[in-house]
């Protein structure tokens, strides 16, 4: 099996201003995991990069983004 291959079971990310550090974390084999059977990888991507990951990710997967919520009309004219 490729070294940098396994399920993914938890991520985070991390706002760097113009970029995204996202950290995924993968193991190789079924539960019950050791702290030693995960596996971290850091991928740094823009964020024009994270917005087409995310929609190439909701296509794939046959869903729908969550929908843009309109702002009321009281918060259009204070904000």
């Amino acid at each position: 099996m490729d070294e940098n291959s396994g399920v993914l079971v938890g991520w985070t990310s991390q706002d760097l201003g113009s970029r995204l550090a996202l950290k995924l974390e993968t193991v190789r084999k079924t539960p019950p995991y050791d702290p030693e059977d995960l596996h971290t990888q850091f991928v740094f991507m823009d964020k024009n990069q994270a917005v087409q990951l995310g929609n190439y990710l909701f296509q794939v997967t046959g869903q729908t983004s969550p929908p843009t919520r309109i702002k009321s009309f009281f918060a259009r004219i204070f904000s």
